[in-house]
């Protein structure tokens, strides 16, 4: 860029949220999926199961009184598989009371215990209110095959938790175990072998077990992740009589001691198009998935396809604007953020890209790419950001000016935008309104990166 313009860019207990749910509806029954293992459970008289309202906080099934809701019970429950990495309980609940008791305080160890309806056996902690934390809580929890199930009950008051405290057992005794699914099970079996031959060096094994992981589970996504990941990462040895470049092995003539030359690792033409090819698919199979959207828009403009980047970027953003709900992030967690906003600050990432390389062509990438965000999020502040160091870029100060306020309107709290105001108003020679945009940048953001340099703006303005 020619201008200095600024880019701008409690649930307690579910320390180790894994699971995912079958099912979408609020219903007398719930079903909780972890890697390893899983579980389904009933509903008490006059409570519901809900699959739907945890999802955003990584909790597949909660449960609350009828007439209620997940947001405005004062007593709620939650239940879920322990990660992967725990499959033995003792371990687990050891590790959490550890990891709270600071807030939590000591907890009331084994105040009831029994056996699942298929017959595993759980135990309850209570965790009583203290002065750093209001709510009541007791937890369940069941040791299964190869995993752990925990499941919480949350009260906001005592009078509430002593009413409704009760519940969470005929939860626990309703519990049923419930096997992994089979392409879980698979999956995980292919993963361990496929990082086994990568250890072994075992270039000829790879591809034909790859090939397998993605025809005997076809339902694992992981499987064409991997699959793109290898050819992405695949090396050709190139022996060269060159100097070594950073990175490079040196080859010394053993008579003279003298660089001879260097062996360099190039990536392969074929193995990058056949990652696209994998992640293409897979774009088919899993559109949920971002990560696997952004990864083959990667792939594209890593290899100077920008034609084939914007299109994957606008068929991503066409399908997360249909199902804003269902979006999945790596390892198929739901994004940390809405998708209104997860999404264009995703675009302003790759937008970035171009506007780094400062030249003229790619400067006109990056427009394109803030003017899909502008178009598809108008109420996300990224994309009008953009478009205004595109603007500022050519010399276009109006452009850039409208830009900017819309960027501020949308977000007011931005210091970054304000500054950007005020250089742009220098540009145009409207020197009152760069101090009053200086100004506020500076009492938004005294002590950081915005306000120093609107400070220093303010000072060379005195020369003015």
């Amino acid at each position: 860029m020619k201008t200095k313009t600024y880019i701008c860019g409690c649930l307690a207990l579910a320390t180790c949220l894994t699971g995912t749910v079958l099912g979408d509806e609020t219903s007398a029954a719930g079903t909780v999926h972890g890697p390893k293992a899983g579980f389904a459970i009933s509903a008490p008289e006059g409570w519901v199961a809900d699959n739907e309202s945890g999802m955003g906080q990584g909790l597949p099934c909660v449960l609350y009184p009828k007439g209620a809701s997940w947001s405005d019970a004062k007593t709620v429950m939650y239940a879920n598989m322990a990660g992967p990495q725990w499959e033995g309980v003792n371990g687990f609940v050891a590790t959490a009371i550890k990891e709270m008791k600071a807030k939590h305080g000591t907890p009331k160890e084994k105040i009831a215990s029994g056996k699942t309806n298929d017959g595993h056996d759980y135990f309850i902690n209570e965790y009583p209110a203290t002065k750093t934390y209001s709510q009541w809580e007791r937890v369940g929890y069941i040791q299964l095959p190869q995993g752990v199930a925990y499941i919480v009950l949350t009260s906001r008051d005592r009078g509430s938790y002593q009413k409704d405290s009760g519940a969470l057992e005929k939860v626990l005794k309703s519990l049923v175990y419930v096997e992994p699914k089979s392409e879980v099970a698979s999956g995980r079996e292919y993963a361990r072998r496929y990082r086994q031959l990568l250890d072994q060096h075992a270039d000829a094994q790879v591809e034909p077990l790859l090939t397998e992981w993605r025809e005997k589970a076809p339902d694992d996504p992981d499987a064409w992740i991997a699959s793109a990941n290898y050819y992405v990462n695949k090396r050709q040895p190139n022996i060269s009589p060159k100097k070594p470049s950073p990175g490079d092995i040196t080859l010394t003539d053993k008579k003279t001691g003298k660089t001879a030359g260097s062996i360099s690792f190039e990536k392969n033409e074929s193995d990058i198009n056949r990652a696209a090819e994998l992640l293409q698919e897979a774009t088919t199979k899993f559109p949920d998935h971002v990560d696997i959207w952004c990864g083959l828009a990667f792939i594209y403009q890593e290899s100077g396809d920008f034609e084939n980047e914007l299109s994957t970027l606008k068929k991503m953003v066409a399908y997360a604007q249909e199902h804003p709900t269902q979006l999945k992030w790596l390892k198929g967690q739901p994004l940390n953020e809405p998708a209104d906003k997860f999404i264009p600050e995703k675009l302003h990432e790759y937008g970035e890209y171009y506007e780094k390389k400062e030249n003229p062509e790619d400067d006109k990438r990056w427009f394109q790419i803030s003017t899909l965000a502008i178009e598809q999020y108008p109420n996300h502040p990224e994309g009008f950001n953009d478009a205004a160091g595109y603007w500022a870029d050519i010399g276009e100060w109006q452009k850039a000016r409208e830009s900017v306020e819309k960027a501020h309107r949308l977000d007011p709290k931005s210091a970054g935008a304000l500054l950007n105001l005020g250089n742009i108003s220098i540009e145009m020679k409207d020197f009152a309104g760069a101090r009053k945009y200086f100004e506020q940048a500076v009492k938004l953001d005294p002590n950081g990166t915005y306000g120093r340099d609107a400070k220093a703006a303010l000072q060379k303005l005195k020369k003015k």
